[in-house]
Order: structure tokens, then sequence, then C-alpha cells
């Protein structure tokens, strides 16, 4: 977004002025960003101070001062105060909208029922019109993490959507009736808030898929956007069996927690999906993905990964067209370090569906990876834009690409967004600080990655990534880290003469 003379970078988290970088303060450029994304808008106090503080309590002045060190940065002219209502970011609002086709966020249902089973079932479906919609290639889909942070109970749908920066949304109740549950969703014009279609349907006994393929349909022909494509999308791995799909819904659930048993627990729930619906491809495929996560990814002895390849494989022929079946086979073979394989297979799942977020930021760490991290960067900020919300791992792949490319600061920013670090993490940023020449910096955080893992060799796991596939990538680490060690001595030694 162009912001007066400056450049303001959303998924990199910049601000840039003549070509310089503009640093604010953490919460200031938080400000501004939800500023930018509802430019031309009076926010009130309230929303400001919700959106930018949302888990601590703070006095008007914290938004004040915040405000005050805009104003020093951009100009008191583009951010005006409107007397008793709040802020608005004055720029011309075609700054601020990027050409291109309609975004659209599906947002989770409003689920009314007695069955704990049921809201998960409909975010299931969610889901599900998330991939299909965006098969059509014809719209930008938010993706589902993002979605799924707006839930209904927590904010309007209509605020949601101006959050997550879609045209448009869809939205609606799910209720538990006799025969199922009964969605009504309807789509929304985000800039105004009107309806222009609502429409019933019924999820039973026979699974989702038909549901599926018909709301999306609607969505696409209601946005006068199907003049390319007629006939309507059936979802690319479908199941009539209904106790298949509740396996596999609890089984994805388990997948993305965190904690002991959550692996094996998924692991069991995809085994019951594939035995009462051996044909149903995303079974297959993610069955192949809990195997291996079990077996620790790369470190999976060869039985597990061969079975897990198998299952991939599996769903890939069973539904050559599911995005998510071939991403899925990506990292099989990633884990494999069969490197051709891998990336072929990530391009297929970006190609199968572009809005797909997952993929899209999967196919830049098999990038980088293969020594192509300014390739990598691009598609996982092709990704973040589509999951504004993202999870925290985006930023961790970000990171390595960051890394790997020379990019040390931008490493150590994304880095620094990661919820909680690792011993591994901590070496990356030890490494990083000691390429800008920050010995204090490196050897704290050497610190703290032996103070993580007790016994910890950084250089002896950095000579043993086994994802790595150029030898000069490995090299490259190697001396990072080896300096940053060297580093810590001297610092050592000079304390200890002193």
């Amino acid at each position: 977004m162009r912001i007066g003379d400056h450049d303001l970078d959303l998924q990199l988290g910049t601000l840039v002025h003549d070509g310089a970088p503009v640093h604010l303060r953490a919460k200031t450029f938080a400000l501004l960003t939800y500023l930018a994304r509802n430019a031309g808008r009076v926010i009130g106090k309230d929303e400001l101070l919700a959106a930018v503080w949302p888990d601590v309590i703070v006095t008007e002045d914290s938004l004040t001062q915040a405000i005050s060190e805009l104003r020093r940065v951009l100009g008191d002219v583009l951010i005006r105060t409107v007397p008793r209502r709040g802020y608005m970011l004055e720029m011309a609002r075609q700054e601020a909208v990027q050409e291109g086709p309609p975004t659209v966020v599906v947002l989770p249902f409003l689920t009314v029922s007695d069955r704990p089973e049921d809201r998960p079932l409909a975010d299931a479906i969610v889901e599900e019109i998330c991939q299909c919609l965006g098969r059509y290639g014809l719209v930008n889909v938010i993706a589902r993490h993002s979605a799924f942070q707006c839930r209904p109970e927590e904010i309007t749908p209509h605020e949601a959507a101006r959050k997550l920066g879609a045209d448009w949304f869809v939205e609606g109740p799910a209720r538990r009736v006799p025969d199922g549950l009964r969605l009504s969703p309807a789509l929304c014009e985000t800039a105004t808030g009107r309806q222009i279609w609502t429409e019933t349907f019924l999820a039973g006994e026979n699974g989702p898929a038909e549901v599926v393929s018909a709301l999306t349909h609607r969505i696409v022909t209601r946005l006068a956007l199907d003049e390319q494509k007629r006939t309507a999308l059936l979802p690319a791995s479908p199941s009539s069996h209904l106790g298949a799909w509740r396996h596999f819904v609890a089984g994805v659930a388990a997948l993305r927690r965190y904690g002991g048993g959550v692996n094996e627990e998924a692991c069991a729930h995809f085994r019951a999906t594939v035995a009462r619906d051996p044909g149903f491809a995303l079974g297959q495929a993610y069955l192949g993905l809990a195997i291996l996560t079990l077996g620790r990814y790369d470190a999976s002895p060869p039985e597990m990964l061969d079975e897990g390849l198998a299952h991939a494989l599996r769903g890939v022929e069973l539904a050559p067209e599911e995005a998510r079946c071939h991403a899925i086979l990506a990292l099989a073979r990633l884990w494999r370090r069969e490197f051709d394989a891998a990336e072929y297979s990530a391009r297929k799942a970006v190609d199968t569906n572009p809005s797909d977020a997952d993929p899209l930021a999967m196919l830049g760490y098999v990038l980088t990876l293969r020594g192509k991290p300014h390739e990598g960067i691009a598609c996982l900020n092709a990704a973040i834009r589509l999951n504004p919300l993202h999870p925290a791992w985006y930023h961790g792949d970000l990171a390595i690409a960051h890394h790997i490319a020379g990019n040390h600061a931008e490493a150590i920013a994304c880095i620094q967004r990661l919820p909680a670090l690792d011993a591994w993490k901590e070496t990356r940023l030890a490494a990083c600080h000691a390429a800008l020449g920050d010995a204090t910096a490196a050897a704290r955080h050497l610190d703290r990655a032996e103070a993580l893992s007790p016994g910890w060799d950084a250089q002896a796991m950095v000579d043993s990534w086994a994802e790595l596939e150029q030898k000069a990538d490995r090299s490259y680490l190697q001396r990072e880290v080896a300096l940053a060690l060297e580093l810590r001595r001297g610092l050592r030694s000079a304390d200890a003469h002193s």
C-alpha cells in the first residue's frame, strides 16, 4: 500500500520511505496496519484498542501515543481525528485496493445444536467449501486458518470480513434438525454489508459432498464468475460415508493440536476413516501424513517412510484433482530426500488449487530447501496474502528462506514473531546476529539454545540437517554457526581477562 510518500508492506511487516526502512514500535505498526486495512473509514477508539491491544488492558493514552508516533512519521494530514468518533487514515481508496480477482472468505457457521459432534462437522463443511471454491480458479479464497479465528460468537461476520480484507463473505447458521444439519448460508458484500443471496441446504446421513458442491456453485454463480465454468465442481475427495467423515474430521483436529498423544490419536482416526471408506482419498493421504508425523518426519524409520508414501500415493491416485493430496505427497517425498519429485508434487498442489494457502507456503519451503530461497520467499508471501492470520509455521519457514537468502535482519524479524522458540530457532538467531556482527546477541542466543536443550551441539545439528539439498547452503549455515560460536568464545575470553 502507498501511504503518502511511504510504502507499507503488510506481508513483510515493513514501512519504507525513500528506500529506507522506517522503524516503528510493534503496537504502533499494528495500529498502522489496522488503519490501512480500513482506510477511509472512521474507526472508534474502542475498536482500535480491541484490535491492537486485544489481550491487555490499556488506557487511551497508549492509543494517543501511538497515533502521535504515526503522525510524526507520516505527517499530520494523513491521520484525521473525528471528534467523539475516532480516527481515520485518509488515503485514496484505490491505493489500498489490489487489482485482480475478488477475495471471498467463508466464515465458520454459527452452530445451533445440542450434539457436540455437529460443530466440528459444520467446520469441516466450511473447509471443504473453501477448497472447492478455490478450485474454480476465479476468486481468491481467504484460508481456513484465518477464517476460523473469526468465529461468529466472538465477532460479527461483517467486521470479520473487513478484518481479513475480503470483498465478499459467506456466513450463516447450521442448525440440528431430525434429518441432519440444516445450513442457511448467505453471500454478502463487505463494502456495504448487503446480502445478495441466501439458501437452505441439508447435510444428511449421506455426507456433505453434494451440499458442498451445490453451495459452492451457487456462490460462484451469484458472483457472476462462472462464465468459464458452467458446471458445478464436485469436491475433489468425496465420501458418502458419514462415519468416515466424522473420523476424518476428528483426525485432522488432532493433527492440528499440540501435546502428548495427539499424533497417535490422529493416526487411529485416519485408520478408522479408511477402514470405513477405503476410497476416501483425503483419508488415505492424511493417514500417510499422520504416520510420518509419528515417525518424526525425515527421521522416520524406512518402513514408516514407505508406508506413509504408499498412503499419500493412494490419495493422489484416488483424487488427482485434490490439492491437499498432492501437498502431502510432496512432504512424503521431501522427507525421503526425493527433491525433484517433492517440488513436482508441490507445484501440482498449487496448480490444482491456487487459493489454498498451505500448499503455496509449503512450495515455498520446498523451493528454499532446494537452494531457491528467493522463489520460496515469493511463494510464502503470496500464501500470507491469502492467509493473513496464518499459523506460526509460516513465519518459521519464511525465516529459513530469508536466512538462506542472506536476509539476516528479515530472518530475525520472522523468528521473533513466533510464539515460542526452541534450541534450533535460538541457534538460527545466533547465526543471523553473528553475520550482522552482533557478538553479544549471538552469544546470548547460543546460551538460550543450550539452556532449552542441555547438551545441545549447535554445529553438529546444522551438520545433520537432512532436508537441505545443496551442499553450498549447508556450508553457508555451518560457517555462520561457527562464527557465532567463535564470537561467544571471544567474549568469554575477554571477560576472563578483565
